[in-house]
């Protein structure tokens, strides 16, 4: 199964100029746990879910500052036709559950989000679903 077939497409973006309220918000609003950050057309970062309770809240940054400190650095992604095997290696090598999808190897724009739900949601055989446990087992 390829990274296309179950990705979230037509993701939106925020602006690196974003504040930690307003990052909130949309996330909340998109029901998304990774929103990719541009600055100028460039992919500079990603915020997550996690990024937002551990790097803002818990350290008491207000919610009218920039996401830029908080952002999730370097930018881990795939590209749409990737296998979801490499996927979830790609995955539990780094310790996430979700990546940034790029359209392929020249312009590396943006096609979407995969996350680990997406894949299971798609789960087709018992070393895809062990895949899938062992990406996840960074959590506690």
């Amino acid at each position: 199964m390829y990274i296309h077939e179950v990705m979230t497409k037509n993701t939106e973006i925020l602006p690196s100029s974003a504040t930690v309220k307003e990052t909130a918000n949309k996330m909340a609003q998109m029901k998304a746990g990774l929103m990719p950050v541009y600055d100028n057309d460039k992919l500079v970062g990603i915020v997550t879910d996690r990024d937002l309770v551990i790097n803002a809240v818990a350290k008491g940054i207000s919610l009218d500052d920039s996401i830029s400190p908080i952002l999730s650095e370097p930018v881990l992604y795939c590209f749409k036709d990737d296998d979801t095997d490499t996927v979830l290696a790609n995955m539990s090598k780094n310790e996430v559950q979700r990546l940034v999808v790029l359209d392929n190897e020249e312009s590396k724009q943006l096609a979407g989000v995969v996350s680990v739900g997406d894949i299971a949601s798609k789960c087709e055989n018992s070393d895809t679903a062990k895949s899938i446990v062992d990406c996840c087992k960074h959590y506690h």
